[in-house]
């Protein structure tokens, strides 16, 4: 299947799922849904057709995953972007939004948790 086309299936499926992730998180969650859901997925577990289009995506749904990465670091990717995949968000989400998109990540993996 092409590339661009996965992409797309991927995109309608997640357009599906991010109003009832807002509905439940408020603004960071929105934050979330807006900015980081169409590769990162709804839950924190990666969209399958974004790693296969753009390689490894951090699994936040992962209690372990999250817990390797200091807040410092996951501001500092999110601020300045990673590699050519992921945009910088400096100049689109405020500090104190990015300070709360962070502190909704380490929410994604409290909830996988058994």
């Amino acid at each position: 299947m092409n590339g661009k086309l996965v992409v797309a299936c991927g995109l309608v499926t997640l357009v599906t799922q991010v109003g009832a992730l807002q509905a439940q998180q408020g603004d960071a969650g929105q934050l979330y849904a807006r900015n980081c859901a169409s590769c990162h997925g709804t839950t924190g577990t990666p969209n399958p057709a974004m790693v296969r289009s753009m390689g490894a995506i951090p699994d936040f749904a992962e209690p372990r995953a999250l817990a390797a990465r200091p807040d410092s670091v996951l501001i500092g990717a999110v601020t300045a972007g990673k590699g050519r995949n992921m945009p910088a968000y400096r100049s689109r989400l405020t500090p104190e939004q990015i300070r709360a998109l962070v502190a909704f990540l380490r929410t994604l993996g409290r909830r996988q948790a058994p």
